[in-house]
């Protein structure tokens, strides 16, 4: 079995605890990729400081069993 298959299998024989906490992983590492990169201070400037971060906390990361 491939890597890809043994993860695939592997994210489907996990529980709703698993999926959640990859979920909160990816949300914040896609968060921080946006904060440190060209886009942060575009959007800081158009829209201030607390509007930017109220925008990033809508950013949230997906996984997709399916995939």
């Amino acid at each position: 079995m491939g890597k890809s298959k043994r993860l695939r299998a592997d994210r489907k024989r996990s529980g709703p605890e698993f999926l959640e906490r990859a979920r909160e992983l990816l949300t914040r590492n896609f968060q921080n990729e946006i904060r440190h990169s060209e886009l942060w201070p575009q959007m800081v400037a158009q829209f201030g400081e607390a509007k930017a971060e109220e925008l990033l906390k809508e950013c949230k990361g997906e996984l997709r069993q399916d995939v």
